[in-house]
C-alpha cells in the first residue's frame, strides 16, 4: 500500500495553516495537530482545494443530518480500508 510522510503543520505555507485553523471550527473540535487527511489534502492545493469545496457542499444542510452523512462517510471509508 503506498504511503506518504505526514508533514508537520509548521512545514505548510501560511494559507494551509489558516485552513487547519478553520478545520477546528468546521469539526467543532480543538485539534492538538491538524487532522491527517487535512494535512494530506493541503499539501497539493490543486487537489485539496476542490476536494475540500466538494466536502463542504456534501456536508451542507440538506435532507440528511450531518451525523447521518458522517456515518455514511465512515462506512465508505471502512469499506475502502481507509484509516482516516
Amino acid at each position: 500500500m503506498p504511503t506518504i510522510r505526514l508533514r508537520d503543520a509548521s512545514e505548510y505555507p501560511e494559507q494551509a495553516r489558516k485552513m487547519f485553523e478553520l478545520s477546528s471550527g468546521w469539526f467543532n473540535h480543538e485539534f492538538e495537530t491538524p487532522p491527517a487527511m487535512s494535512r494530506v489534502l493541503a499539501w497539493d492545493p490543486k487537489f485539496g482545494g476542490p476536494h475540500g469545496r466538494a466536502m463542504k457542499r456534501a456536508m451542507a444542510p440538506g435532507e440528511f443530518t450531518r451525523g447521518e452523512k458522517e456515518m455514511v462517510a465512515a462506512m465508505v471509508s471502512g469499506m475502502n480500508a481507509c484509516e482516516y
